[in-house]
């Protein structure tokens, strides 16, 4: 047992790394938005994906750190944006709202307004947003905003 859980928790750990460095944000790829008719404008990087926030996680907040709930499994589905520089946004985002959090396994994941960012891996083209407003690995996934909130909604609204 302990070693298919070993062999899990690698298979995640790559997964995550495959995944890091296909998302990795950089200067050239600013996070900006993108229009849904039905939601609003969310936030998007600079492939056009969008991005999406976890209601279980840590939202940081002044000397409060952001964190991030998702692991093992829920990596597979929601891959964390990364970066290895200062994540950037074009005119449409409000760089001061843009930030970072270092995840336990010393990938650095990018956040807005406080909240770690992701992708959900349903979406496969620019506009896609399967993952907004469902539920998975616990709680509540949902696309955020510019203003650092779910699109025209408070954060709190289900």
């Amino acid at each position: 047992m302990k070693g298919t859980t070993m062999n899990a928790q690698l298979a995640v750990i790559a997964l995550l790394t495959l995944a890091g460095a296909a998302y990795a944000q950089t200067a050239e790829a600013p996070i900006s938005t993108a229009i849904n008719a039905e939601e609003g404008e969310y936030l998007v990087d600079g492939r056009g994906m969008a991005l999406y926030t976890f209601k279980a996680d840590t939202q940081g907040r002044g000397a409060s750190a952001s964190a991030s709930a998702c692991v093992d499994e829920c990596l597979g589905e929601w891959p964390p944006l990364v970066t290895d520089a200062t994540p950037v946004g074009d005119a449409k985002v409000d760089v001061s709202l843009l930030g970072t959090l270092t995840r336990p396994d010393g990938i650095v994941q990018v956040t807005y307004n406080g909240w770690p960012l992701y992708y959900y891996f349903e979406d496969v083209a620019p506009g896609d947003i399967k993952g907004d407003d469902i539920e998975g690995f616990g709680e509540d996934w949902y696309l955020i905003g510019p203003q650092g909130a779910r699109p025209g909604k408070k954060r709190d609204d289900d």
